[in-house]
C-alpha cells in the first residue's frame, strides 16, 4: 500500500506504481517480509524471509531510488525505533541516498512529512527511527548495533575492512536486514567473492541486470557512452558485467597516430599567439612536468614538454618550477599557467600578481573526470599533436608521452567519476599525460564549451530518478 501511495520527483506527475519495471518490483518484493517483521508487523506463517539482499544492476538503473523508497518505509511504520547505517566508499556517494530520500519526501507529503533531513542522517522526528551515512572509514562501524545495513556499490570500495565490520554488526540483531547495492565489478578479489556466496546462499536474495533494460536509458545515451569509454569500462558499467581488469585508457596506436613528425620542441612563442602552460609538481618519487600548448584551430599543438626525473638522494628543488616559469614568460609573450590548486601555493601566491596563473580544481573529483574523458577523446579523434619524443627523460630509453599514456589504466570512483592513473609499480607515472590533459581541458573548454560529460541520466526521466 504505501508503494502504490508514492509520488516520484521531478517535472512529470508520476506515481511509482505506473512506472515500476519487473525487476524493479522483483526486487523490491524480496524484502518485504523481512521488513515487515523489522518492523513489528504481523506477517503470514508460510511466507519465506530473506534478510540478506545482494542487486547488481547497471548505471542508471535507481538501485539509489529504490532503496531510499524501502528506508522511507521502515523509518515510518517500525513500531518501535530502529536504526540503519548505509555505507559508500566516499561520503559523496553516500550522500545520494540522502538526496534521494529528501526529494522523495519532498514531493510526498504529508506522507514524509515527519522525516527530518540532517548533515549525514535523517531521522523520524516522531519515534527516533534514523539512518546514518557513513564513508570508508572503518572506525565509524566497529561496535555498531544497527536494525538494518546498506552497502552501497560495494564494487567500488577499495578495501575490504568496511564489509567486514558491517556484516559482523549486522549478525548481531537475527532480524537486521542487510542489502548491498552495486554496479559489476573488477577482478576476482573479496567483491567478487561476495558476489558469488550471495548467488549460492539460498539465505540470500540474488539478482544482476543482464545489460541496460530500464526504458529510461535510450540508445542515443548508449551509443555515446560507446564512444567514450574503452569497452572493458563501458561493458561493466552499463551492460554490468564483470571485468578481469580495469580498462587501457588508450592504446599505444592511438596514441602513436597525435604524434606529428613536423613538429618540433619550441624553445620560444610566436608573436601574437596565445599560449597555455600547465605545470604538475612532485619532489621526490615522480615527475615534475611543465608543458606549454596553443591552439591551432579545432587542433591543440604541444610546443614543448619538461620533465625532471628526481635523483634517489635528490630530490626536485621549487626552484626549479619557479624558474621554469620566469623562462617560459620570457619566451612566450601571451602565455597563462595553470597550475595545480593542491601544490606549490607559496609560488602560486608570489607568481600570480606577477604571471597570469589559475588554479586547476579538483571540485571533489570532477575535474580528473573532466580531464580524463577530454584527453581520451581528444586523442582518439587526432584533435592534439605533438613532436617526436615528446616528454622524454633525458638519458632513458624509450620513456616519453606516448609509452605514458599507452600504459595508464582508467578507474571509476564509487560517485561514477573517472580519472586516469598508472600501475604502482614504481616504474610507471601519469605526471605527463595529467599536465598535458590539464593544459588540453583548459584550452578546450574555453575555445568550445561543447565538453561532454559521462554522468549517468539519473534524471532521464521513468523512474530512474
Amino acid at each position: 500500500m504505501f508503494r502504490r501511495q508514492l509520488w516520484l520527483p521531478g517535472d512529470a506527475r508520476q506515481r511509482l506504481r505506473d512506472v515500476l519495471q519487473p525487476w524493479q518490483r522483483q526486487d523490491l518484493a524480496a524484502l518485504d517480509t523481512a521488513w515487515l517483521e523489522l518492523a513489528g508487523r504481523t506477517t503470514r506463517p508460510d511466507q519465506e524471509c530473506l534478510r540478506r539482499a545482494y542487486i547488481e544492476r547497471p548505471r542508471g538503473h535507481s538501485k539509489t531510488s529504490d532503496m531510499a523508497v524501502q528506508i522511507a518505509w521502515i523509518l515510518l511504520a517500525a513500531r518501535q525505533p530502529v536504526n540503519g547505517l548505509a555505507a559508500a566508499a566516499d561520503r559523496d556517494q553516500g550522500l545520494f541516498l540522502l538526496d534521494s530520500l529528501r526529494r522523495l519526501a519532498s514531493v510526498n507529503q504529508p506522507l514524509l512529512e515527519p522525516l527530518q533531513f540532517l548533515e549525514h542522517l535523517v531521522k523520524n522526528k516522531q519515534t527516533g527511527s534514523r539512518l546514518d551515512v557513513i564513508s570508508s572509514d572503518v572506525k565509524s562501524s566497529y561496535g555498531a548495533l544497527p536494525d538494518f545495513v546498506i552497502c552501497d556499490e560495494v564494487s567500488h570500495w577499495p578495501r575490504p575492512e568496511m564489509w567486514y565490520s558491517l556484516l559482523s554488526s549486522a549478525a548481531k540483531k537475527p532480524r537486521c536486514v542487510l542489502t548491498i547495492l552495486t554496479n559489476a565489478g573488477v577482478g576476482r578479489g573479496w567483491q567478487w567473492e561476495i558476489r558469488e556466496h550471495a548467488r549460492h546462499d539460498s539465505r540470500w536474495y540474488f539478482s544482476s541486470l543482464d545489460g541496460p533494460q530500464a526504458p529510461w536509458i535510450t540508445e542515443d545515451w548508449l551509443a555515446e557512452q560507446r564512444a567514450l569509454l574503452p569497452q572493458p569500462v563501458y561493458e561493466r558499467l552499463w551492460l554490468n558485467r564483470w571485468q578481469h581488469a580495469e580498462g587501457n585508457f588508450l592504446t599505444l596506436t592511438e596514441v602513436e597516430a597525435c604524434r606529428n613528425e613536423r613538429r618540433r620542441y619550441q624553445l620560444e612563442g610566436q608573436p601574437g599567439r596565445a599560449y597555455v602552460a600547465a605545470i604538475d609538481y612532485a619532489e621526490k618519487h615522480d615527475f615534475t612536468v611543465g608543458c606549454v600548448c596553443h591552439r591551432e584551430g579545432e587542433l591543440i599543438v604541444v610546443d614543448r614538454m619538461d620533465v625532471v626525473k628526481p635523483d634517489q638522494n635528490t630530490p626536485t628543488r621549487v626552484a626549479w618550477v619557479e624558474d621554469w616559469i620566469e623562462d617560459i614568460a620570457s619566451r612566450f609573450e601571451q602565455v597563462r599557467f595553470v597550475v595545480d590548486e593542491y601544490q606549490l601555493i607559496g609560488t602560486i601566491q608570489r607568481l600570480e600578481n606577477k604571471y597570469p596563473v589559475q588554479r586547476f580544481r579538483f571540485s571533489a573529483g570532477e575535474g580528473n573526470h573532466r580531464l580524463a574523458v577530454a584527453l581520451r577523446q581528444l586523442i582518439l579523434h587526432q584533435r592534439v599533436q605533438w613532436y617526436p619524443g615528446c616528454g622524454s627523460v633525458p638519458g632513458v630509453h624509450r620513456d616519453d608521452l606516448e609509452t605514458e599514456l599507452a600504459s595508464l589504466i582508467l578507474r571509476q570512483s564509487s560517485a561514477g567519476k573517472l580519472r586516469i592513473d598508472h600501475v604502482s609499480d614504481g616504474q610507471h607515472h601519469d605526471d605527463r599525460a595529467f599536465t598535458l590533459g590539464v593544459a588540453c581541458l583548459t584550452l578546450n573548454e574555453e575555445s568550445t564549451g561543447d565538453f561532454l560529460l559521462v554522468t549517468p541520466p539519473e534524471n532521464g526521466g521513468g523512474f530512474g530518478w
